[in-house]
């Protein structure tokens, strides 16, 4: 009889598993959605990236939405008794610990005794179970989600006990594929093996757990290609790429450079290898176009090797580890430097810092890998392996310039892009921008959702309400932050008195218009509601900035060149319809009916002329003491009169707070609209080059550190728009050496370079 019909025959009371007193008191009871989240890989926890970034993330965006997050945490002897120092999570077990955690009956003790040490797959698969077992049983009214890694197969034994009755319903499996054992034994080449029953074992459970999950991901078409070719079915899996942390500023005092003592001379270049340092990941590869580049080249360079140092595969290197054979085939010859010992965050700073750097990502092949996602936006140039994986994901990023593509594996190849990018170099690459990565994000987050939910819910009725309204607080497509959606909605609720309208000027797919409507429909002291939020829009499709906010969106290739979008907007804005009055057209064509205005929200302020009209359209109906206007352009470099009008209008409105990019003000003083000689033909006829200093000086006080450098930005732009090119540089001298190149410093210098020639880097 074979183990799970022998479990099937034993009553459910000598097969219950439960944890042990001391810990069930840990644990919160609770009604909400759990998620059990299975990996060998966590960041902060081990210093990997990858697989432990993906979960690291995925973990923050579900506590976000209100899940219960637990970890459990295999190939690894620690201890963690449920404690968990990471704030989202509630609680961390590792498999290892299931026999210290858990009330185990004769039955699982005997399963448990069979394995010898290298059963450690089998092993480890049933302690899982074991443990989930456990949660489930505390968990008794919580829908139950559980997701393993496609890696070594390790949730083969939930996946059985799911199919045949052992779990409950409310526990939906789910496994999503990052890096197969067969795939990782071609990466490394390979193709004969010690242990070979092992490894078909291994690869059974891999395909088994995969195929017979409720829910199964693949992140990239490159891999379910290849999982194919192993004879896989993946007909019932959803391509899936996974949410990716977006990089944070750049901390100007460097820390990491301080704490990697590179010895990195000023003349030298630095190039970095990026991923753990091992064969599939191209090292060897790398070190020989690094060989072919010659000793000519080698003072003008300082290698940077950024990743793991393990074991070597190859039969021919073994018994080497990569920083042995670093030594052997560079030692003498090249200045490098080996770090292994770094956190991924930590690791992905220490680049950002270095930037301007060439980064190399050189693995022959890739699944959906995170370098290529945090490198991508980054200030730095990338020589990249053009192979599936990493097409795909600077594809979702948007990066494709200062981006050159070598063959895989080809070693002449890679140094002749090196040597490119060498010659080039620095470069000042345009970078995705912050609200269009938070924006992908948020949409493949609500896509991973969307699937869930039916499965997830099935059972619970009770609990789907709650754990969606929080969803429909996701960030909506548009061109507003998370933070400036918050404050719309929250300021629409709890704070808009009624005594004025709500204007959105610039409205595009109505991410704010939305934000501040559903705010407006929970208001109780606002009792008149019909048409306050007036939207205005020219709902003309520009290719050139919107396609790539709409990338992986329902909207996607949907318009083309000067369509008309009124129709998109009005299907989104429809739940609201009643509290909308939407005015198609040209914002100097329509004016204003006079009404009261209480906030006044501009993403309209594109040119001069808008900016006139508005101001002598909508400005004399703010109500002192009463009216904010909410400036979304605020640090974006192209729009440099905001600044200007801002400081000269200081004596009437206070800043009141900043939302990312976005800056609120409160009107306080009456104003008198003639005391700006606002019909003149240029923004600059009326303001001097002192008023100009004065009026980024107080833009940058107000605005948060991490912006600063695009508020720099703007006064370049704000010489360009006057014609004094030379100012201009001068300025821009100044904002690099006080801020690196960084955010939108490098898209001010392209359009400088454009327009006057050459700028220095």
């Amino acid at each position: 009889m074979n183990q799970l019909a022998l479990l099937n025959e034993i009553s459910a009371n000598h097969f219950a598993v439960r944890f042990q007193q001391p810990f069930i008191e840990k644990f919160f009871a609770s009604t909400e959605p759990v998620a059990i989240l299975v990996t060998p890989e966590y960041e902060g926890i081990f210093r990997n990236g990858g697989i432990g970034t993906y979960y690291a993330t995925l973990s923050q965006k579900l506590a976000a939405q209100g899940a219960y997050i637990i970890l459990i945490l295999c190939q690894t002897q620690r201890n963690f008794h449920g404690e968990s120092t990471v704030p989202h999570i509630r609680h961390i077990f590792s498999a290892y610990e299931a026999q210290q955690v858990l009330e185990l009956q004769p039955v699982h003790l005997a399963i448990l005794s069979q394995f010898k040490e290298w059963d450690w797959v089998e092993s480890e698969s049933y302690k899982i179970l074991f443990l989930i077992q456990a949660i489930a049983a505390h968990f008794t009214q919580s829908p139950i989600y559980v997701e393993f890694p496609d890696l070594c197969g390790l949730g083969y034994r939930t996946i059985q006990a799911k199919r045949s009755g052992l779990l409950r319903k409310n526990c939906v499996t789910a496994v999503t594929m990052h890096s197969g054992q067969e795939w990782l034994n071609e990466a490394h080449e390979k193709y004969i093996v010690e242990g070979g029953n092992w490894f078909r074992n291994v690869y059974s459970y891999e395909q088994y757990s995969f195929e017979n999950a409720d829910l199964a991901f693949f992140l990239s078409y490159f891999m379910e290609a290849k999982v194919k070719s192993y004879g896989w079915k993946t007909s019932h899996a959803v391509h899936l790429p996974y949410c990716f942390p977006i990089v944070p500023p750049l901390d100007k005092n460097r820390p990491m450079l301080a704490k990697a003592s590179l010895n990195l001379k000023r003349e030298q270049i630095p190039i970095v290898f990026f991923g753990r340092l091992e064969e599939r990941k191209g090292l060897l590869t790398f070190i020989d176009a690094i060989q072919q580049l010659g000793e000519k080249i080698s003072q003008q360079i300082h290698l940077i090797f950024l990743g793991k140092n393990v074991p070597l595969h190859s039969v021919k290197l073994q018994p080497q580890d990569s920083q042995q054979y670093i030594q052997q085939e560079l030692g003498g010859k090249f200045d490098y430097t080996i770090l292994s010992d770094l956190f991924s965050q930590e690791a992905i700073a220490l680049v950002h810092e270095l930037a301007p750097a060439i980064v190399c990502l050189t693995s022959p092949q890739e699944n959906f890998p995170n370098s290529s996602l945090e490198m991508g936006q980054l200030p730095v140039s990338l020589v990249v392996s053009n192979t599936g994986g990493f097409r795909e994901t600077l594809n979702w990023i948007d990066r494709s310039n200062s981006v050159r593509w070598f063959e895989p594996g080809n070693s002449q190849s890679l140094a002749a892009e090196i040597a490119s990018a060498i010659d080039a170099y620095p470069e000042t690459p345009t970078l995705p921008l912050r609200a269009f990565l938070e924006q992908v994000n948020q949409w493949l987050f609500n896509q991973r959702i969307e699937y869930m939910n039916p499965a997830f819910f099935q059972t619970s009725p009770s609990n789907r309400s709650s754990f969606n309204e929080d969803l429909s607080s996701s960030l909506l497509l548009g061109m507003t932050s998370a933070p400036e959606q918050d404050f719309l909605q929250d300021y629409a609720q709890n704070e808009y008195s009624g005594k004025g309208e709500i204007i959105d000027l610039g409205c595009w797919l109505g991410s704010a218009t939305i934000s501040v409507a559903k705010g407006l429909e929970k208001n109780i002291k606002v009792t008149v509601k019909n048409k306050r939020i007036h939207a205005y829009d020219i709902f003309i499709w520009k290719p050139s900035y919107m396609d790539r906010c709409v990338r992986g969106t329902s909207v996607e290739g949907k318009y083309k060149e000067g369509d008309s979008f009124l129709d998109e907007f009005v299907r989104r804005i429809s739940p609201w319809s009643h509290s909308i009055a939407v005015y198609p057209g040209d914002v100097l064509n329509f004016g204003w009916n006079q009404r009261p205005i209480e906030y006044l929200f501009v993403d309209a302020m594109k040119s001069w002329e808008l900016t006139k009209s508005i101001f002598l359209n909508f400005y004399p109906h703010l109500i002192p003491m009463n009216s904010l206007v909410h400036y979304n352009d605020f640090a974006h470099f192209y729009t440099a009169w905001i600044h200007l009008l801002i400081y000269k209008l200081r004596p009437y409105f206070k800043h009141h707070c900043n939302l990312y990019q976005a800056a609120v003000f409160q009107y306080v003083n009456p104003l008198p609209i003639d005391s700006l000689l606002l019909d003149q033909d240029t923004p600059f006829s009326i303001f001097s080059y002192e008023d100009i200093d004065r009026a980024f000086e107080y833009s940058l006080e107000i605005v948060t550190e991490e912006l600063r450098p695009n508020i720099a930005a703007g006064k370049v732009m704000a010489f360009i728009h006057w014609g004094d090119l030379k100012q201009a540089k001068r300025e821009l001298i100044q904002a690099r050496e006080k801020f690196g190149n960084i955010l939108e410093i490098p898209e001010v210098a392209k359009l400088l370079s454009t327009i006057g020639g050459e700028v220095d880097k």
